[in-house]
């Protein structure tokens, strides 16, 4: 009876780990076809919407069959959720009036704000959520690998191979966000630094003793 019970509790914590994923990526995935059409585009320019794309691509896969990809995935989106975050605080100091020179005509404030809470904070809400719901899910897809020194790298640092990418396509990240209040140089220079810092303190602090001890 007690294993039947323990069973059934597993079971209903796997379902509701299952829903909360799904409901992630529905939400994210409705977030870019709105965002994209709302702007006509634009925003796939966006650094913030590339990295949505990773963070939707992630939150589709199902857990306990798509291992590999678990492994390859949630690091960069995990650790770059926190760094697009905290990059995104210091794009505002630099020009606090950014979201609403990006803003389409007509887009009202409060969807401005609820726009940039949700794209940017939004995906460090759901990886806390899904880090507590599929901890033991998380640390199975991490245990092959876990005593690699080029792993643990990619876990830490590889939502810049992303980051890199964007860069290439689009250029200038201070012209893109009309940055100036400081040079073109030291915004680069403190993004690209704020960003790798928060990578590490995610992998340090979480990834890493939760995941991969």
């Amino acid at each position: 009876m007690s294993d039947d019970k323990n069973a059934k509790y597993e079971a209903s914590l796997a379902t509701k780990a299952s829903t909360l994923r799904r409901v992630c990526f529905y939400t994210f995935f409705a977030t870019i076809l709105w965002d994209a059409y709302t702007s006509q585009a634009d925003v796939l320019n966006h650094l913030t919407l590339w990295s949505f794309i990773l963070h939707t691509i992630y939150f589709e896969l199902h857990l306990p069959s798509s291992t590999t990809l678990v492994r390859y995935l949630h690091g960069p989106s995990f650790c770059g959720s926190f760094a697009l975050f905290n990059m995104y605080l210091w794009t505002l100091i630099a020009n606090p009036q950014m979201e609403f020179e990006l803003a389409p005509e007509g887009r009202t404030t409060t969807v401005i704000y609820t726009r940039g809470f949700w794209l940017h904070l939004g995906p460090v809400i759901c990886h806390w959520l899904d880090f507590q719901e599929n901890q033991q899910l998380l640390q199975e897809a991490y245990s092959k690998y876990k005593d690699s020194r080029m792993f643990q790298f990619w876990v830490c640092l590889g939502y810049f191979s992303l980051g890199l990418t964007w860069e290439q396509f689009n250029g200038d990240p201070s012209g893109t966000y009309n940055v100036t209040i400081v040079s073109n140089e030291t915004f680069v220079l403190v993004s690209k630094v704020i960003g790798v810092a928060s990578c590490i303190v995610a992998y340090t602090v979480m990834v890493k003793p939760k995941l991969m001890s």
